[in-house]
């Protein structure tokens, strides 16, 4: 059985030969948490530390994204693009139990906030009026007009 705590390959990180990320997958999945996908960005750059990312998509869509230096460790946790703190830094068990918690405690609002964002719709797309409509409405607006201006002159001639 692989070792409680990993450290990731920075070089193998995205390949066939990477067990740590297999391992990854292989926790959450025990903790009832399948992992859909897994992807290892390329190498980025920030403050001066190079990292990858590896992006963990769940069942139910939420994802996951551990930022990993080149030594291999985990700094940094995204958990539906919010920065996560992780209490237990060194057993990655215990902060992979941690998540888990946090994608179950999470996952109703989530799916609310998904749910709402697919049934938006685009800012009144359909609803546009052309010109060809507003002349033809103002066109009616005029014999309306005329019709009524009619009907006065008709009046103030028998009166």
């Amino acid at each position: 059985m692989p070792s409680p705590n990993f450290i990731f390959d920075f070089d193998k990180m995205g390949t066939q030969k990477d067990a740590a990320t297999k391992n990854v997958v292989k926790y959450f999945a025990q903790a009832s948490c399948p992992v859909v996908s897994a992807n290892v960005s390329t190498t980025k750059r920030t403050s001066g530390v190079s990292y990858r990312e590896m992006s963990l998509t769940f069942a139910d869509s939420q994802n996951v994204i551990f930022q990993i230096k080149s030594s291999g460790d985990i700094f940094k946790v995204k958990l539906n693009g919010k920065d996560l703190a992780i209490r237990a830094q060194d057993d990655q068990l215990k902060a992979i139990a941690q998540i888990t918690d946090r994608l179950a405690g999470g996952r109703s609002a989530f799916q609310a906030k998904l749910a709402k964002a697919m049934a938006a719709t685009p800012a009144e797309a359909g609803l546009k009026s052309t010109v060809k409509t507003i002349e033809a409405q103002l066109i009616e607006q005029i014999a309306a007009l005329d019709e009524a201006i009619a009907e006065v002159q008709g009046k103030l001639a028998a009166a």
